[in-house]
């Protein structure tokens, strides 16, 4: 019994690592990491890496998981008008993307195909609903808005970010400021 229970120690400490090398491989390179990369980074084979996450779909659910499930929870800043509101929510967001290629990567590869980017999508549109309700106050929007518009807003600027050279702080401004004035009220 003592020699399964350390097997499984072993089996969960290299679940672990390979999480770890993948998470830093996927942020640094995005979804064109080598596996057998991420298997060397974790100290582990492929064929163990290939156990614990069958596919790099496996693998990509797993690292992106958390990331995507803070984006969910994410929200306008109380007390700003609708316009500084997303420019606050667009600016934090793609900040916290441009250090992660994978989760820009997944954000901007198509349309979503999966229940975590489903929910995403659902919670973008909350976001953008409320946008549009802050709006209706304080005439900041254009008043043909509507809360899919500011979901689909921040999707494109995830796939500038994606590929601008530099997504430095003030390229990042640069492109809110930019679809910003597209939503804006005239």
């Amino acid at each position: 019994m003592p020699q399964d229970r350390k097997q499984r120690r072993d089996a969960a400490a290299n679940k672990e690592r390979i999480l770890a090398a993948a998470g830093e491989a996927f942020r640094r390179s995005g979804m064109a990491v080598d596996m057998r990369a991420v298997a060397a980074a974790a100290g582990v084979g492929v064929g163990t890496l290939y156990r614990h996450f069958p596919t790099r779909e496996h693998l990509v659910r797993a690292v992106t998981g958390t990331d995507l499930a803070a984006l969910a929870h994410a929200a306008l800043p109380a007390g700003k008008s609708a316009t500084d509101g997303l420019r606050a929510f667009f600016t934090a967001t793609l900040d916290g993307l441009a250090a992660n290629q994978a989760m820009i990567d997944v954000l901007a590869g198509g349309p979503p195909s999966d229940a975590d980017l489903e929910r995403c999508l659902t919670h973008l549109t909350k976001i953008g609903q409320d946008a549009v309700d802050r709006s209706r106050t304080d005439r900041t929007l254009a008043p043909d808005v509507t809360p899919e518009d500011i979901a689909y807003q921040l999707l494109g600027l995830i796939r500038i970010v994606q590929l601008m050279p530099d997504g430095g702080p003030s390229s990042i401004d640069h492109q809110v400021e930019l679809a910003l004035r597209a939503l804006a009220a005239n």
